[in-house]
């Protein structure tokens, strides 16, 4: 794996301020969702939210500067390619949780109390995956030889997240009590939760193949 860097050393320290600012987003993420729990769409979540958004633009600087020095050709064409794949998914990956958090905030969302726990199993599911996500790319920087082997588990949690997901969508559809808009505007919201873990699972698959063409 040393050879993905053997150009540049200062590359692999850029992606891990990268990930580490990562691993800062989602614990704003799960702050917010805890908020929300808590008091609904109030001052708190929509502070916690702020920070978020604040910390998804740092982001946004972060990767465009590992961008610009991946273009000025410090690494081998096919492992620049791997990086700026890998940075191009976990941009769509803070897209999918801003998402949701601008879904509570936006439409200042309250979700029934029948509903509740299973939403809260949902997305503590997805942020198991996440967490996973970031001890794989951990691997794959520092310690390669047991990136499949997390890659695998990645693929697992998002499956038992798949599982909640279809489950609590047939629970609201059964519902006597909501009306149609409402069982789909609570769809929406569960889709756009588990996409954050279908999201995990695409990015693992890459951090894999990098790892298979590594020959790890």
């Amino acid at each position: 794996m040393a050879s993905l860097f053997r150009r540049d050393e200062s590359i692999k320290e850029k992606l891990e301020r990268y990930f580490d600012r990562c691993d800062a987003f989602f614990t704003a993420f799960e702050k917010a969702c805890k908020a929300f729990r808590e008091s609904g769409a109030g001052p708190g979540f929509d502070a916690a939210v702020d920070r978020a958004h604040s910390l998804e633009s740092e982001l946004d600087d972060i990767r465009r500067e590992i961008e610009l020095t991946l273009y000025g050709k410090a690494l081998l064409p096919d492992s620049r390619g791997d990086m700026l794949g890998l940075l191009e998914a976990y941009d769509q990956l803070f897209t999918a949780a801003e998402r949701v958090l601008f879904d509570l905030q936006d439409q200042r969302m309250a979700i029934p109390e029948d509903f509740q726990v299973a939403f809260e199993g949902l997305i503590d599911k997805n942020l198991e995956v996440f967490y996973l996500l970031a001890k794989t790319v951990d691997a794959l920087l520092n310690n390669p030889r047991v990136t499949l082997h997390l890659v695998k588990e990645v693929d697992a949690k998002e499956s038992e997240s798949d599982r909640l997901e279809r489950a609590l969508v047939r629970s609201i559809f059964s519902s006597t009590k909501l009306d149609k808009g409402s069982k789909l505007e609570l769809r929406s919201l569960v889709e756009r939760i588990g996409h954050i873990s279908d999201l995990a699972e695409h990015i693992s698959d890459r951090i894999g193949i990098v790892a298979i063409k590594r020959k790890i």
